[in-house]
């Protein structure tokens, strides 16, 4: 009997990440895949990008359609009680022999919950890192602790994850997805993807996306409008915004946007898709915002950031990240410096290994072939 091999993916800012895996398992006779997909997916306020998911020719076996559009603090709680509910029945009836993670999401979380208590072993990516400006931190550490294996991007991550107790035996440092997917995403070139969406060639252009900084104290709402108060001046430059995550205060992160909007010098998208978005960042001037993909994937395509805030705090940065409070004097400065000024760029590609994807699918299929389905571990003491 074929070995179930189960991904789930909660949102687009995990899918694009996993789709090179989940190609592999499609394609390998030995096992079945079984593709889960989560709430954010089937939100319209997020572009519905479960669509991506069945362009990309992937069939959805189980969708988790409760409601994140309007999520607040206590609604994250809420969300998890609830979808706990729902993937335990399904994980009940399919028994998967193993279940394949990536990230820091709650709706990640709440898979990985379910897993862990229904003893099936949880193969993790992405764990060992640190984004101390949101409560993703908290959720993959505790995510690491409920997995068997681990995939981390980078040697420090790996170390990490040893230090929080994990088998050395069971961590393996394969490099990030992200960047492989960068790589190896046949792109699209600069006037195609420009003319597509209306974007003019003879201006400067910036990508951009905001995340709300879920561990700030404070005015949580007002970092939206501290932000983009920190753009208005640069008529001279074509801003491309993309939505946010369905975090606390999401929405109205996204009624700040769209009130805010300059028709003359910007568009906004609610989710670009994959390819698209790759693009774009791989032809912009630089990218200004919190999201991941400036720390991961942008030094990858040779494209400086402005990283806003401490969202990404303690993550590795190459020298092209260029990080400052969330200041509208600051955020101006940083955008004259890069933009205009044309600082000189060294870009490190910190989380490149070759061939991610295959090293991690058979690595996935070895730990198969054990047929070891006893979701139990040891605490591994640190050793100096």
């Amino acid at each position: 009997m074929k070995k179930k091999v189960l991904i789930f993916t909660g949102s687009r800012a995990d899918y694009g990440l996993l789709k090179p895996l989940i190609y592999r398992f499609k394609k390998n006779s030995s096992t079945k895949l079984i593709l889960v997909a989560g709430g954010q997916h089937f939100s319209k306020l997020f572009g519905n990008t479960h669509k991506e998911i069945l362009k990309d020719n992937f069939k959805i076996d189980y969708s988790c359609k409760i409601k994140t559009d309007n999520i607040k603090d206590n609604e994250v709680v809420s969300y998890i009680g609830r979808s706990l509910i729902n993937f335990t029945k399904f994980l009940k009836k399919e028994t998967p022999d193993i279940v394949v993670l990536l990230g820091d999401r709650y709706e990640a979380y709440s898979f990985c919950l379910a897993s862990f208590f229904l003893n099936i072993p949880i193969a993790h990516i992405h764990g060992g890192e640190l984004t101390l400006g949101a409560f993703d931190d908290g959720l993959r550490h505790s995510m690491t602790k409920f997995s068997n294996y681990h995939f981390s991007c980078h040697k420090n991550y790996a170390k990490r994850l040893v230090q929080l107790g994990e088998n050395v035996k069971n961590v393996f440092n394969y490099g990030a997805l992200g960047v492989e997917n960068a790589l190896r995403t046949q792109l699209i070139n600069k006037k195609k993807l420009f003319d597509k969406f209306n974007v003019p060639l003879n201006k400067k252009t910036i990508l951009v996306t905001f995340h709300p900084e879920t561990k700030k104290k404070g005015n949580i709402k007002n970092e939206i409008n501290i932000f983009l108060s920190g753009l208005k001046k640069f008529k001279d430059i074509f801003f491309i915004f993309t939505y946010n995550n369905s975090d606390p205060n999401g929405k109205y992160y996204v009624k700040q946007i769209i009130k805010n909007k300059n028709n003359n010098n910007q568009i906004i998208i609610s989710s670009l898709g994959s390819k698209n978005y790759l693009s774009f960042l791989k032809n912009v001037d630089c990218i200004v915002g919190n999201s991941s993909s400036g720390i991961i994937e942008a030094p990858a395509l040779k494209t400086p950031t402005i990283n806003i805030g401490n969202r990404q705090n303690g993550r590795e940065f190459s020298r092209s990240i260029f990080t400052c409070k969330n200041d509208k004097a600051l955020i101006e400065k940083n955008i004259k410096m890069l933009v205009f000024k044309k600082k000189k760029i060294v870009y490190d590609n910190l989380f490149f290994k070759n061939n991610t994807s295959l090293n991690i699918f058979k690595k996935i299929n070895s730990i198969l072939k054990k047929n070891n389905k006893k979701n139990f571990k040891l605490f591994y003491d640190f050793k100096n």
